[in-house]
């Protein structure tokens, strides 16, 4: 044989042995991966940076009681109802009430308000995870921070099928339940739970 045909033979026999097999599994190793993007339903992809809540518009009707009247108004959400005196503080430490704006972090933070004068106003208050029986608008008008007689509601989400209950809202993951409406008159309550 000579060193001609005896380096063609080599050069078949390597290229048998080490390009095809490398050619082969780069072949496969890409099969796979298309078939791996292919069948990919979005399970790797990162979830919605949706934060839970709800969102909705404030109405005032009727003229806003005195500024010094009204210490702080805050947007509330209870997973207790029907709500009594007892259960709101308990209710708050235990993460079954929420306040927006957040206010019960510490003392500095009571002064956190709903803005005083506005007639309409939109918001979007993050909620865990939960059904919430009584949601609604809260007005601290007294001095004493845990007395349940220095507050009031002025405003519900009440129940389309019956106003004078409160409407019901469950808030699920990546879920902002909006369109809700709840309106505030400082003149005329509804039913207060304490």
């Amino acid at each position: 044989m000579n060193s001609n045909a005896k380096s063609r033979r080599i050069a078949f026999e390597l290229s048998n042995c080490y390009f095809f097999p490398a050619m082969n599994r780069a072949i496969l190793a890409g099969l796979c991966f298309f078939l791996l993007l292919s069948g990919c339903d979005g399970g790797l992809t990162p979830p919605p940076t949706v934060e839970p809540g709800i969102a909705g518009t404030l109405t005032v009707f009727g003229p806003w009681p005195p500024q010094d009247s009204v210490k702080s108004l805050w947007l509330f959400a209870s997973q207790i109802f029907p709500l009594d005196s007892s259960k709101i503080v308990s209710g708050i430490f235990q993460g079954k009430i929420f306040v927006y704006p957040p206010c019960c972090v510490q003392p500095s933070s009571f002064d956190a308000s709903l803005p005083y004068g506005f007639n309409n106003m939109s918001f979007h208050f993050p909620l865990p995870l939960a059904t919430y029986f009584y949601i609604g608008v809260l007005q601290r008008f007294g001095d004493n921070l845990v007395e349940p007689r220095s507050y009031r509601v002025v405003g519900v989400l009440t129940n389309p099928a019956d106003p004078l209950l409160p409407q019901e809202v469950t808030v699920g993951e990546f879920e902002v339940v909006s369109n809700l409406s709840i309106n505030v008159d400082f003149y005329n309550l509804p039913p207060q739970p304490f």
